[in-house]
């Protein structure tokens, strides 16, 4: 189950975003990257309050220039930086 949400924690960041910076803008795209991959795998229910949850734990944790850095990372760092909100939410959910 876990190895599930951490491929959708990686599409999820693999989703091309312009500049990200936690505008409401960006965080809908964010959130509209992770909802479409994640309803493949859970019901939309589910698959809207994990990105919902997943959206706002990434917002507490990093600046906009500190996800930038995440970002621009290869998919198993992405994984082992971000894995806090991917569990925290998963229990969520």
């Amino acid at each position: 189950m876990i190895k599930k949400y951490n491929l959708i924690i990686v599409l999820f960041f693999l989703t091309p975003l312009k500049g990200f910076a936690l505008s409401e803008q960006n965080e809908k795209q964010l959130y509209l990257g992770c909802y479409q991959n994640s309803k493949q795998y859970i019901d939309a229910e589910k698959a809207k309050n994990y990105c919902q949850c997943t959206v706002k734990k990434l917002s507490e944790k990093f600046s906009d220039e500190e996800l930038d850095i995440v970002f621009a990372k290869k998919p198993e760092e992405i994984v082992k930086d971000t894995k806090f909100a991917s569990e925290f939410c998963e229990k969520e959910i």
